[in-house]
């Protein structure tokens, strides 16, 4: 009986204590530090890594593509996961399988190795993200673009934190770029140990994970909405994930040494953090998002022109920073989008994990046709013809959205 109301008091968001709600926020900003760091680590170190590997532009872009894809395929598992272990349990198994296949970079001495070590992280990213974001929607549906904004950021300061030491560690550890990629796995024991208390507190399914298998279980395939989300997400993510791929290539392409166009990737990384920090908190403010996609989408088209076509005229740095702001802007307005227009946080999740299904598969072609670019061209400027690409295409697609946020919750 007590666990019964210890269920229920749960389920009830404004019940429960103020400590615990720190607790809850704390936990999720910690254990979304895992949730770029094994992919943005890869940047830096990617010239050393095709030289040491013998791979060529298209097989490292996989470095990158193989986790956009599984974002994609396994997101749908996040439903059924969290039925079977509850969204909390189902979360830390996700943290750890990102944990493994970090650690297990640092024995990764073959291509076939680490690019499995890319698979295994990419399927635990793929079925975290849409149960975080249920996770948000049931607890605070309230103020969910607030809290995906601690969401963002926690993924930003992973992201940032990891592509600014990653020079420094591999030659602390004797030009060790394995060392300087499995290292990151201490973001997972982390956040584990910082999600433990709420596993403890939950230690069997939830009560509202047990409601919610009598629920529809289907993704809103019939939806219009629902795939312009996926559209738009699709995008968003190429975008931001190509140039994480090729940014730092393209800095020692037009001059800088490893070390500053280490430092540019920060730069793009801690802007990406930083919009991904205010962006939902502006948007709490309204219920339009047109504009907000047109800004950032143009954003992104200005720093990624300025850094294919001028890069002596423009300073790198700006053109990084810009990117940074379009990226964090649009990665904020895509995860909201679907808790602005479901009620129940099962509803949140198959609407993230459809459109995150769709999105990421699109943007998994993206670094892919990138590579395919840099093979043909012999430059990384062709690369970013992509990025440039796609920023268009969402300009267009900003200019024709007429949605608008949903303003009744339900804890369900």
């Amino acid at each position: 009986m007590k666990s019964e109301l210890r269920a229920i008091d749960y389920s009830l968001p404004n019940k429960r204590s103020t400590g615990y709600t720190i607790l809850l926020i704390l936990s999720l900003f910690l254990v979304s530090t895992n949730l770029r760091a094994a992919i943005t680590s890869i940047s830096p170190l990617l010239e050393d890594i095709q030289r040491d590997l013998g791979m060529n532009g298209i097989s490292v872009s996989l470095l990158t593509s193989i986790p956009l894809f599984c974002m994609g395929i396994f997101a749908p598992m996040a439903a059924s996961l969290s039925d079977r272990l509850g969204m909390e349990r189902a979360i830390t198994v996700c943290i750890g399988l990102i944990g493994i296949a970090t650690a297990a970079r640092f024995f990764a001495v073959t291509s076939f190795l680490l690019l499995l070590t890319a698979l295994l992280a990419g399927i635990g990213i793929a079925v975290a993200g849409p149960l975080i974001s249920g996770f948000i929607k049931h607890h605070f549906p309230a103020h969910a673009s607030s809290i995906v904004g601690v969401y963002l950021t926690g993924m930003g300061i992973g992201a940032s934190i990891s592509t600014a030491y990653a020079i420094p560690i591999e030659r602390a550890a004797h030009g060790s770029w394995s060392t300087a990629l499995g290292i990151w796995s201490i973001f997972a024991v982390i956040g584990i140990l910082a999600w433990w208390p709420i596993i403890r507190k939950h230690a069997s399914p939830n009560h509202h994970d047990a409601s919610s298998r009598k629920q529809s279980s289907k993704l809103p395939w019939n939806n219009k909405q629902a795939w312009l989300f996926l559209i738009i997400f699709g995008l968003q993510s190429g975008i931001y994930y190509t140039a994480a791929t090729w940014l730092a290539p393209r800095a020692q392409e037009i001059g800088m040494d490893a070390a500053t166009a280490g430092t540019l990737v920060t730069v793009y990384s801690i802007m990406q953090m930083i919009a991904g920090l205010v962006t939902p908190l502006m948007l709490n403010r309204t219920t339009s998002r047109k504009s907000w996609l047109l800004a950032f989408s143009i954003c992104s088209l200005a720093g990624c022109s300025a850094l294919s076509y001028f890069p002596a005229e423009v300073n790198p740095f700006l053109s990084a920073a810009v990117m940074g702001i379009g990226a964090g802007g649009l990665f904020s307005i895509a995860l909201i989008l679907p808790l602005d227009v479901t009620s129940t946080s099962r509803d949140a999740s198959l609407w993230t994990a459809m459109i995150q299904f769709g999105g990421y598969l699109i943007g998994g072609l993206l670094p892919l046709v990138s590579g395919v670019f840099y093979d043909i061209g012999g430059s990384y400027q062709a690369s970013f013809l992509i990025l440039i690409f796609t920023s268009l295409i969402l300009i267009a697609v900003s200019v024709f959205y007429r949605g608008k946020r949903y303003t009744h919750y339900s804890q369900q």
